[in-house]
């Protein structure tokens, strides 16, 4: 979204008198920020791009007041809650993230196709019958559900009932993974790298599995992604204690020059800046 789209969906929506208008705007204010995605990923300046998504997520949420079950924005907030959570506050300010998360999450359900709809109670039996239904249609939904879902539950691990729902996570990734595993630069196997590598074992955790999982998601993204090295460098280096690893991994991305793959030049950055923050506190990991 470029800076005069603001001033106008605000302007339009003063005019909203009818049901009709009402509907035509808010999809139009909709498409106007699913448009700017890409605009945001090819943002190397991480200023710019954490103001970008902070006044997007407010408009959205301002717009959901209006048609609070639009699926399209629904889906937006549940990305754009998760995606900052994760890009601009989780190092910082874990119990802020994991708020921010609960967020995504709420509007995550809220996607969800009205006949194929749960909730977070759901028996994990009727939901793993449930999953069967979904088709690669509904995928965003579901993996924005899941990575919300499950980013919560990481940020939350000494929380007994928080676990309980690890397993329906799973299933939801599976899913996901089932269906189309290259959705969003290949998303869930970086979750699920994640997921298994940055819990101890006795938790559920299993390094080599979540390395399994950072490499195919390296490999469906042409190497270029370097988030996933930065988490393959402190999860899984660190749970097994590589440092030869996590010292070539860092290499790697503090050499990187951000321009090399323009269209992601905002993950890198993150990459980069995440890195800075890993070196500093390096030697709490040996």
């Amino acid at each position: 979204m470029n800076q005069r789209t603001l001033p106008l969906i605000l302007g339009l929506m003063t005019l909203m008198t009818s049901c009709s208008l009402n509907r035509l705007v808010i999809n139009a204010a909709g498409g106007f920020m699913e448009s700017g995605i890409e605009v945001i990923y090819a943002e190397g300046d991480l200023e710019i791009a954490e103001q970008f998504m902070a006044n997007n997520l407010k408009i959205i949420e301002l717009l959901l007041q209006r048609d609070p079950d639009n699926p399209e924005l629904n889906l937006l907030a549940a990305q754009g809650f998760g995606a900052f959570a994760m890009a601009f506050v989780e190092d910082e300010n874990p119990q802020r993230a994991a708020r921010l998360y609960q967020r995504g999450l709420d509007y995550a359900f809220r996607s969800l196709p009205e006949k194929l709809a749960f909730k977070p109670d759901i028996k994990p039996q009727d939901l793993e019958i449930l999953l069967t239904k979904y088709t690669s249609k509904e995928v965003p939904s579901l993996f924005w559900l899941g990575y919300n879902w499950g980013s919560l539950v990481l940020q939350n691990l000494d929380n007994p009932r928080m676990l309980l729902n690890l397993s329906k996570v799973e299933m939801i990734m599976q899913r996901v993974l089932e269906l189309d595993e290259s959705y969003n630069f290949a998303g869930v196997h970086l979750f699920y790298g994640t997921f298994y590598a940055a819990r101890p074992p006795l938790l559920g955790g299993n390094p080599e599995k979540g390395r399994k999982h950072y490499e195919r998601n390296l490999e469906l993204t042409g190497n270029k992604f370097y988030m996933t090295k930065y988490f393959l460098a402190r999860y899984y280096a660190v749970q097994v204690q590589d440092r030869n690893l996590f010292y070539q991994l860092i290499r790697e991305i503090v050499d990187l020059d951000i321009d090399q793959y323009p269209e992601i030049r905002l993950m890198n950055s993150l990459a980069k800046k995440k890195t800075a923050v890993l070196i500093d506190n390096q030697d709490q990991y040996w």
